[in-house]
Protein backbone atom coordinates (compact mmCIF):
# COMPACT_ATOMS: atom_id res chain seq x y z
CA UNK A 1 0.00 0.00 0.00
CA UNK A 2 1.50 3.31 -1.11
CA UNK A 3 1.26 6.51 0.90
CA UNK A 4 0.70 8.57 -2.23
CA UNK A 5 0.85 8.40 -6.01
CA UNK A 6 1.90 11.49 -7.95
CA UNK A 7 0.31 11.68 -11.40
CA UNK A 8 2.29 13.77 -13.89
CA UNK A 9 6.07 14.24 -14.18
CA UNK A 10 6.17 17.87 -15.20
CA UNK A 11 7.95 20.47 -13.03
CA UNK A 12 5.40 20.29 -10.18
CA UNK A 13 5.28 16.49 -10.29
CA UNK A 14 9.05 16.08 -10.26
CA UNK A 15 9.37 18.49 -7.35
CA UNK A 16 6.54 16.76 -5.50
CA UNK A 17 8.37 13.45 -5.95
CA UNK A 18 11.54 15.01 -4.51
CA UNK A 19 9.60 16.25 -1.50
CA UNK A 20 7.89 12.88 -1.09
CA UNK A 21 11.34 11.33 -0.89
CA UNK A 22 12.49 13.93 1.63
CA UNK A 23 9.38 13.23 3.74
CA UNK A 24 10.17 9.49 3.45
CA UNK A 25 6.76 8.74 1.98
CA UNK A 26 6.16 5.41 0.28
CA UNK A 27 5.30 6.86 -3.12
CA UNK A 28 5.66 6.60 -6.87
CA UNK A 29 5.45 8.98 -9.82
CA UNK A 30 3.60 8.09 -13.03
CA UNK A 31 3.68 9.88 -16.37
CA UNK A 32 1.57 9.12 -19.45
CA UNK A 33 4.24 10.34 -21.88
CA UNK A 34 7.51 8.62 -22.78
CA UNK A 35 9.58 11.35 -21.11
CA UNK A 36 9.40 13.54 -18.01
CA UNK A 37 9.12 17.33 -18.19
CA UNK A 38 5.52 17.90 -19.26
CA UNK A 39 4.78 20.74 -21.64
CA UNK A 40 8.27 22.19 -21.11
CA UNK A 41 9.42 19.56 -23.61
CA UNK A 42 7.63 21.56 -26.30
CA UNK A 43 10.07 24.44 -25.93
CA UNK A 44 13.26 23.21 -24.33
CA UNK A 45 15.35 26.08 -25.73
CA UNK A 46 12.98 28.84 -24.59
CA UNK A 47 14.31 30.91 -21.73
CA UNK A 48 12.32 31.15 -18.50
CA UNK A 49 12.78 34.52 -16.81
CA UNK A 50 10.62 34.21 -13.68
CA UNK A 51 12.19 31.21 -11.98
CA UNK A 52 13.52 32.01 -8.48
CA UNK A 53 17.30 31.86 -8.28
CA UNK A 54 17.89 32.37 -12.01
CA UNK A 55 17.99 35.54 -14.08
CA UNK A 56 17.12 33.19 -16.93
CA UNK A 57 17.21 29.46 -17.54
CA UNK A 58 16.19 27.39 -20.55
CA UNK A 59 13.15 25.17 -20.15
CA UNK A 60 15.24 22.12 -20.99
CA UNK A 61 17.85 22.95 -18.36
CA UNK A 62 15.12 23.56 -15.80
CA UNK A 63 13.60 20.15 -16.53
CA UNK A 64 16.98 18.48 -16.16
CA UNK A 65 17.76 20.30 -12.90
CA UNK A 66 14.42 19.24 -11.41
CA UNK A 67 15.00 15.66 -12.54
CA UNK A 68 18.56 15.61 -11.16
CA UNK A 69 17.23 16.80 -7.80
CA UNK A 70 14.54 14.12 -7.86
CA UNK A 71 16.90 11.32 -8.96
CA UNK A 72 18.44 11.18 -5.48
CA UNK A 73 15.11 9.74 -4.28
CA UNK A 74 14.23 7.69 -7.37
CA UNK A 75 14.88 4.37 -5.63
CA UNK A 76 12.27 5.09 -2.95
CA UNK A 77 9.96 7.09 -5.27
CA UNK A 78 10.18 5.31 -8.65
CA UNK A 79 9.13 6.96 -11.91
CA UNK A 80 6.93 4.99 -14.32
CA UNK A 81 6.85 6.53 -17.81
CA UNK A 82 4.27 5.64 -20.48
CA UNK A 83 1.79 4.94 -17.69
CA UNK A 84 -1.63 6.54 -18.06
CA UNK A 85 -4.15 6.85 -15.23
CA UNK A 86 -7.52 5.42 -16.27
CA UNK A 87 -9.78 5.50 -13.22
CA UNK A 88 -9.78 6.26 -9.49
CA UNK A 89 -12.02 4.30 -7.10
CA UNK A 90 -12.31 4.47 -3.33
CA UNK A 91 -12.41 1.02 -1.72
CA UNK A 92 -12.67 0.57 2.05
CA UNK A 93 -10.11 3.06 3.38
CA UNK A 94 -7.88 3.59 0.33
CA UNK A 95 -7.86 4.46 -3.36
CA UNK A 96 -7.45 2.02 -6.22
CA UNK A 97 -5.84 3.66 -9.24
CA UNK A 98 -6.20 1.77 -12.50
CA UNK A 99 -3.44 2.52 -15.01
CA UNK A 100 -2.11 1.12 -18.27
CA UNK A 101 0.65 -0.48 -16.16
CA UNK A 102 -1.79 -2.15 -13.79
CA UNK A 103 -3.49 -1.47 -10.46
CA UNK A 104 -1.99 0.68 -7.70
CA UNK A 105 -3.35 0.90 -4.16
CA UNK A 106 -2.66 4.10 -2.28
CA UNK A 107 -3.81 6.10 0.72
CA UNK A 108 -3.68 9.45 -1.12
CA UNK A 109 -3.21 10.79 -4.64
CA UNK A 110 -1.57 13.96 -5.91
CA UNK A 111 -2.54 15.14 -9.40
CA UNK A 112 0.20 17.17 -11.06
CA UNK A 113 -0.78 16.47 -14.64
CA UNK A 114 -1.33 20.04 -15.80
CA UNK A 115 -4.89 19.21 -16.78
CA UNK A 116 -3.89 16.47 -19.19
CA UNK A 117 -2.28 16.63 -22.61
CA UNK A 118 -2.22 19.90 -24.53
CA UNK A 119 -2.11 20.90 -28.16
CA UNK A 120 -1.08 24.34 -29.43
CA UNK A 121 -3.86 26.68 -30.54
CA UNK A 122 -3.54 26.93 -34.30
CA UNK A 123 -3.41 30.07 -36.41
CA UNK A 124 -6.87 30.52 -37.93
CA UNK A 125 -5.87 32.22 -41.17
CA UNK A 126 -6.71 30.70 -44.59
CA UNK A 127 -3.95 28.40 -45.90
CA UNK A 128 -2.00 28.54 -42.63
CA UNK A 129 -1.74 24.74 -42.59
CA UNK A 130 -0.01 24.73 -45.99
CA UNK A 131 2.76 27.19 -45.09
CA UNK A 132 6.04 25.43 -44.33
CA UNK A 133 7.57 28.22 -42.22
CA UNK A 134 4.85 28.55 -39.56
CA UNK A 135 5.96 27.09 -36.24
CA UNK A 136 4.21 26.36 -32.94
CA UNK A 137 7.37 25.36 -31.08
CA UNK A 138 11.12 25.75 -31.51
CA UNK A 139 13.50 22.81 -31.48
CA UNK A 140 16.72 24.67 -32.28
CA UNK A 141 17.01 28.45 -32.16
CA UNK A 142 20.21 28.36 -34.22
CA UNK A 143 18.07 27.35 -37.23
CA UNK A 144 16.80 30.93 -37.33
CA UNK A 145 20.11 32.77 -37.11
CA UNK A 146 20.18 36.13 -38.94
CA UNK A 147 16.55 35.77 -40.04
CA UNK A 148 13.64 38.22 -39.81
CA UNK A 149 11.08 36.62 -37.54
CA UNK A 150 7.51 37.32 -36.48
CA UNK A 151 6.05 36.09 -33.19
CA UNK A 152 2.28 36.14 -32.57
CA UNK A 153 0.89 36.23 -29.03
CA UNK A 154 0.71 38.27 -25.85
CA UNK A 155 1.48 35.84 -23.04
CA UNK A 156 4.70 34.88 -21.30
CA UNK A 157 5.46 32.17 -23.86
CA UNK A 158 5.26 34.58 -26.81
CA UNK A 159 7.32 37.29 -25.14
CA UNK A 160 9.92 34.91 -23.69
CA UNK A 161 10.35 33.23 -27.07
CA UNK A 162 10.71 36.65 -28.71
CA UNK A 163 13.54 37.48 -26.31
CA UNK A 164 15.16 34.09 -26.84
CA UNK A 165 14.97 34.26 -30.64
CA UNK A 166 16.25 37.85 -30.61
CA UNK A 167 19.59 36.51 -29.39
CA UNK A 168 20.24 34.92 -32.82
CA UNK A 169 17.81 36.57 -35.25
CA UNK A 170 18.40 39.59 -37.44
CA UNK A 171 15.07 41.06 -36.32
CA UNK A 172 12.10 39.91 -34.23
CA UNK A 173 8.67 41.52 -34.50
CA UNK A 174 6.12 40.67 -31.80
CA UNK A 175 2.49 41.15 -32.86
CA UNK A 176 -0.41 41.10 -30.40
CA UNK A 177 -4.12 41.73 -30.87
CA UNK A 178 -4.34 43.91 -27.75
CA UNK A 179 -2.34 46.85 -26.42
CA UNK A 180 -2.07 45.12 -23.04
CA UNK A 181 0.01 42.00 -22.55
CA UNK A 182 -0.57 39.07 -20.19
CA UNK A 183 3.20 38.59 -20.02
CA UNK A 184 5.39 40.12 -17.32
CA UNK A 185 5.72 43.87 -17.78
CA UNK A 186 9.52 43.73 -17.40
CA UNK A 187 9.81 41.21 -20.24
CA UNK A 188 7.57 43.30 -22.51
CA UNK A 189 9.67 46.41 -21.85
CA UNK A 190 12.85 44.46 -22.55
CA UNK A 191 11.38 43.24 -25.84
CA UNK A 192 10.53 46.82 -26.81
CA UNK A 193 14.16 47.77 -26.32
CA UNK A 194 15.65 45.02 -28.51
CA UNK A 195 12.92 44.26 -31.05
CA UNK A 196 9.71 45.57 -32.55
CA UNK A 197 6.21 45.32 -31.07
CA UNK A 198 3.05 45.96 -33.09
CA UNK A 199 -0.33 46.35 -31.32
CA UNK A 200 -3.26 46.00 -31.62
CA UNK A 201 -3.08 43.92 -34.80
CA UNK A 202 -4.52 40.59 -35.95
CA UNK A 203 -3.18 38.40 -38.79
CA UNK A 204 -5.51 38.19 -41.78
CA UNK A 205 -3.49 36.74 -44.65
CA UNK A 206 -0.16 35.87 -46.26
CA UNK A 207 1.90 36.82 -49.26
CA UNK A 208 3.77 33.79 -50.56
CA UNK A 209 3.03 30.45 -52.18
CA UNK A 210 4.06 27.68 -49.79
CA UNK A 211 6.00 29.92 -47.41
CA UNK A 212 5.01 33.10 -45.62
CA UNK A 213 7.07 35.87 -47.18
CA UNK A 214 4.92 38.65 -45.75
CA UNK A 215 2.28 38.45 -43.03
CA UNK A 216 -0.71 40.69 -43.66
CA UNK A 217 -2.05 42.21 -40.43
CA UNK A 218 -5.04 44.45 -39.72
CA UNK A 219 -5.25 47.13 -37.06
CA UNK A 220 -8.03 46.20 -34.64
CA UNK A 221 -9.26 49.78 -34.19
CA UNK A 222 -8.82 51.64 -37.49
CA UNK A 223 -8.70 48.50 -39.72
CA UNK A 224 -5.63 49.69 -41.58
CA UNK A 225 -3.64 46.97 -43.37
CA UNK A 226 0.10 46.32 -43.16
CA UNK A 227 2.42 43.67 -44.63
CA UNK A 228 5.33 42.55 -42.45
CA UNK A 229 8.26 40.70 -44.01
CA UNK A 230 9.36 37.46 -42.37
CA UNK A 231 11.53 34.39 -42.91
CA UNK A 232 9.62 32.43 -40.25
CA UNK A 233 6.38 32.93 -38.33
CA UNK A 234 5.88 31.66 -34.77
CA UNK A 235 2.46 31.26 -33.20
CA UNK A 236 2.26 31.20 -29.40
CA UNK A 237 -1.44 31.51 -28.66
CA UNK A 238 -1.25 29.06 -25.80
CA UNK A 239 -2.51 25.50 -25.66
CA UNK A 240 -5.89 23.82 -25.72
CA UNK A 241 -6.38 20.90 -23.35
CA UNK A 242 -7.29 17.58 -24.91
CA UNK A 243 -10.40 15.89 -23.58
CA UNK A 244 -9.85 14.50 -20.11
CA UNK A 245 -11.89 12.42 -17.73
CA UNK A 246 -11.54 14.73 -14.72
CA UNK A 247 -15.29 15.16 -14.42
CA UNK A 248 -15.72 11.39 -14.54
CA UNK A 249 -13.28 11.10 -11.65
CA UNK A 250 -15.71 12.97 -9.42
CA UNK A 251 -13.90 16.28 -8.90
CA UNK A 252 -15.78 19.55 -8.62
CA UNK A 253 -14.66 21.66 -11.55
CA UNK A 254 -14.70 25.35 -12.36
CA UNK A 255 -14.06 26.33 -15.99
CA UNK A 256 -12.77 22.82 -16.58
CA UNK A 257 -10.20 23.08 -13.78
CA UNK A 258 -10.12 21.25 -10.45
CA UNK A 259 -11.29 23.26 -7.45
CA UNK A 260 -8.93 22.94 -4.48
CA UNK A 261 -8.77 24.31 -0.95
CA UNK A 262 -5.83 26.21 0.55
CA UNK A 263 -4.01 22.94 1.34
CA UNK A 264 -4.46 21.82 -2.31
CA UNK A 265 -7.03 19.13 -1.46
CA UNK A 266 -9.76 18.54 -4.01
CA UNK A 267 -13.41 17.90 -3.21
CA UNK A 268 -12.50 14.20 -2.97
CA UNK A 269 -10.94 13.66 0.44
CA UNK A 270 -7.37 12.43 0.24
CA UNK A 271 -6.88 13.52 -3.38
CA UNK A 272 -4.80 16.64 -3.94
CA UNK A 273 -4.02 18.60 -7.10
CA UNK A 274 -1.41 21.19 -8.07
CA UNK A 275 -0.22 23.11 -11.11
CA UNK A 276 -2.13 24.20 -14.19
CA UNK A 277 -4.95 21.72 -13.59
CA UNK A 278 -6.25 23.57 -10.50
CA UNK A 279 -8.21 26.72 -9.79
CA UNK A 280 -8.68 28.81 -6.68
CA UNK A 281 -9.10 32.51 -5.94
CA UNK A 282 -5.94 34.33 -6.97
CA UNK A 283 -4.45 31.36 -8.86
CA UNK A 284 -1.55 32.37 -11.11
CA UNK A 285 -0.37 29.91 -13.76
CA UNK A 286 3.39 29.99 -13.24
CA UNK A 287 5.92 27.21 -12.82
CA UNK A 288 7.05 28.67 -9.49
CA UNK A 289 3.45 28.73 -8.26
CA UNK A 290 3.06 25.03 -9.08
CA UNK A 291 6.26 24.21 -7.17
CA UNK A 292 4.93 26.00 -4.09
CA UNK A 293 1.62 24.17 -4.41
CA UNK A 294 3.52 20.86 -4.58
CA UNK A 295 5.29 21.72 -1.31
CA UNK A 296 1.96 22.53 0.34
CA UNK A 297 0.33 19.31 -0.90
CA UNK A 298 3.16 16.97 0.12
CA UNK A 299 3.46 18.60 3.55
CA UNK A 300 -0.29 18.19 4.04
CA UNK A 301 -0.18 14.54 2.95
CA UNK A 302 2.71 13.87 5.33
CA UNK A 303 0.91 15.47 8.25
CA UNK A 304 -2.32 13.65 7.37
CA UNK A 305 -0.73 10.20 7.25
CA UNK A 306 1.87 10.63 9.97
CA UNK A 307 0.61 13.23 12.46
CA UNK A 308 3.05 11.95 15.07
CA UNK A 309 5.93 13.29 12.94
CA UNK A 310 4.55 16.82 13.10
CA UNK A 311 6.34 18.44 16.02
CA UNK A 312 4.71 21.46 17.63
CA UNK A 313 6.45 24.21 19.53
CA UNK A 314 6.55 23.91 23.28
CA UNK A 315 5.77 27.07 25.21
Amino acid sequence: MLDTIIIGAGPAGLYAATLAGMHKLNACLIESAFEYGGTLNLYKQKMVYDMPGYSKISAGELIQNLYNQYSEYQESVPLYLNTKAISIDYVDDHYVLETTRGIFKTKTILLANGGGTFEPRLLEVPNADSMSNIYYNVKNISDFKDQELIVLGGGDSAVDWSLTLAEVAKKVTLIHRRNDFRAHEYSVEKMKSIGSILTPYIPVGFLGYDRVEYLTIKHVENESIMDVKCDALFVFYGSSPAKHNLSEWGFELDKGLIKVSSNMETTRKGIFAVGNSVIYHGKKKMISTGLGEAATAISTIGALLFPEKTQGYKH
